[in-house]
C-alpha cells in the first residue's frame, strides 16, 4: 500500500466513516532531509479510520500551504519502528544513530526521494490509539465491497 497525492492544504473534511469516534488523529513534528544534511522541521498529521483498518494516512504540511498525503500500511509503520521494512515507494527502519529514539522513512515518488526522521515515541503513541479502535490482526475487511468498488459495480 504505497500511494501518495498532493493537494492544497485545507481543513480536514468528513472522515470516510463519517464517525469521529472511529478515527484517530495525532499531530507530530518530523524532520525532512531532502538534500543530504539539510533537515527541515515539518508539521504532520497521522490519521487512522476504522473504516479502512489496514491503512494510515500521513499528511505533511509543507511551505506555501501545500499538503502532501501518503497512505501507509499500518503494519509497515508499526514494524518499521523495530526493523527495516518496505517495498516500492515506502521504506522504514529504526535510526541506529539516534540511540533508538528515531525512525527513518524514505519516500520515493517519481519526483525524487526524501528522507523523513520521526520520533518513535510519537508513532508508538499513535499506534496504541489505533489499536484501541481496531487491534492489529483483528481488522475486518469487506472484500466483496472492495471488489465491487474497484469494478464499478453497484
Amino acid at each position: 500500500m504505497d500511494q501518495h497525492r498532493e493537494h492544497v492544504a485545507r481543513p480536514a473534511g468528513p472522515t470516510p466513516s463519517g464517525d469521529p469516534s472511529a478515527t484517530v488523529r495525532h499531530e507530530i513534528w518530523v524532520w525532512l532531509a531532502p538534500a543530504g544534511t539539510l533537515r527541515v522541521p515539518v508539521r504532520a498529521h497521522l490519521d487512522y479510520d476504522r473504516s479502512d483498518p489496514l491503512a494510515v494516512r500521513v499528511s505533511f504540511f509543507l511551505p506555501h500551504q501545500r499538503q502532501v498525503t501518503w497512505v501507509f500500511a499500518r503494519d509497515l509503520l508499526a514494524d518499521g519502528l523495530y526493523f527495516p521494512v518496505g517495498a516500492g515507494d515506502i521504506h522504514m527502519s529504526p535510526d541506529a544513530a539516534s540511540a533508538g529514539r528515531k525512525a527513518r522513512i524514505t519516500l520515493s515518488p517519481p519526483s525524487g526521494a526524501v528522507l523523513i526522521e520521526v520520533r518513535k515515541s510519537a508513532v508508538r503513541d499513535f499506534l496504541r490509539a489505533t489499536e484501541r479502535l481496531v487491534p492489529r490482526g483483528q481488522e475486518d475487511i469487506d472484500v466483496d465491497a472492495f471488489l465491487r468498488e474497484c469494478l464499478g459495480d453497484d
